[in-house]
């Protein structure tokens, strides 16, 4: 091969290479979510106090808010929240051209097992929810099952309340979802479903069970999950399943996002949003583990603000980062 020859080929390979880092760019979406009001309430504090006021029209999180694909409102803030501050959360996304999630569990919960557990909802509770965002004008874009193979699938015998788990196999899993999205694809046609589900290394069947049951529920009811989002457990070795779920999740045409958090012992806002950004970093920075969908999404106590974006202690800081730095 003459040199002209080898050039031409090295010039077509760094377009192509170009050409897919730029197409993975446009695809990249990033999502953010927080502890809102009503979840605050449950737990006996009011941080943070600004979340609110991301939705008030002069928020200072321009530059994130105009990269963010997708906020992800809970549903105790759908179902429990007045009328004016969902109405906020509305108006305040549609302002700024971000679709809106929710997680929201879709297995009901029944007197045999699943009261009182993270992923199970009361029989009648996923059509309250899609009502209710209908009659105040909103439109639902994207459901994240909530961790339904965690909690429906691997978990086993009590939880703190003292109920059982369903323990259901991944096609009777796929089974108790189906009639839910059903439900939500009857009030919003267009809403894209997918699932947050843990990666943990301590449940070593968990990737292969969350494949199961994204295949059942496609083979059962034609829908293919679009997104499947890894609550990851950073304490325990959870690369060897990550790499391996989004290998396989890949290949069925499935996003796949990662949520980045901090520490429960973090000491300070800084240090927990620190923590987020280097697994970020961490994570999109190996071609085996580069996700689809960024997520930046916080359950715990920290950080107690939201705002503003400038602040490295603040939650849209985060965001901010993400949307813009390279990707």
């Amino acid at each position: 091969m003459n040199s002209k020859t080898l050039a031409a080929c090295f010039s077509a390979l760094a377009l192509m290479l170009g050409e897919a880092t730029a197409a993975y760019a446009a695809s990249t979406a990033i999502w953010l979510g927080g502890v809102d009001p009503v979840v605050q309430k449950d737990r006996h504090t009011d941080n943070p106090a600004d979340y609110m006021d991301l939705f008030k029209p002069n928020a200072p999180w321009t530059t994130a808010a105009s990269g963010v694909t997708a906020f992800k409102i809970s549903t105790q803030l759908v179902l429990r929240g007045t009328d004016e501050q969902l109405k906020t959360v509305i108006d305040g996304l549609k302002s700024r051209h971000i679709a809106m999630a929710i997680e929201l569990g879709v297995i009901p919960y029944s007197d045999r097992c699943g009261k009182g557990s993270e992923g199970y909802s009361a029989p009648l509770a996923v059509e309250t929810v899609a009502k209710r965002i209908k009659s105040l004008g909103g439109q639902l874009d994207y459901v994240a099952m909530d961790e339904p193979v965690t909690w429906g699938h691997a978990k086993t015998g009590k939880n703190a309340q003292g109920f059982y788990y369903c323990e259901y196999a991944v096609t009777e899993l796929a089974n108790q979802a189906a009639p839910k999205i059903a439900i939500l694809q009857r009030y919003f046609p267009n809403v894209q479903i997918g699932e947050i589900d843990a990666v943990n290394g301590r449940y070593p069947h968990l990737g292969n069970d969350i494949i199961g049951f994204i295949d059942a529920l496609h083979k059962q009811t034609g829908v293919k999950p679009a997104f499947v989002h890894a609550d990851v457990a950073w304490d325990s070795s959870w690369r060897p399943m990550l790499e391996d779920l989004t290998r396989r999740l890949r290949a069925r045409g499935v996003r796949v996002g990662v949520v980045f958090d901090g520490d429960l012992n973090a000491t300070s806002d800084g240090q927990w949003v620190a923590q987020a950004l280097e697994r970020y970093r961490l994570i999109t920075g190996d071609p085996n583990t580069k996700p689809d969908d960024l997520v930046f999404q916080t359950w715990s106590p920290r950080p107690t603000h939201m705002l503003p974006e400038t602040d490295p202690s603040a939650w849209t800081y985060a965001a901010r980062y993400a949307v813009t730095a390279p990707h």
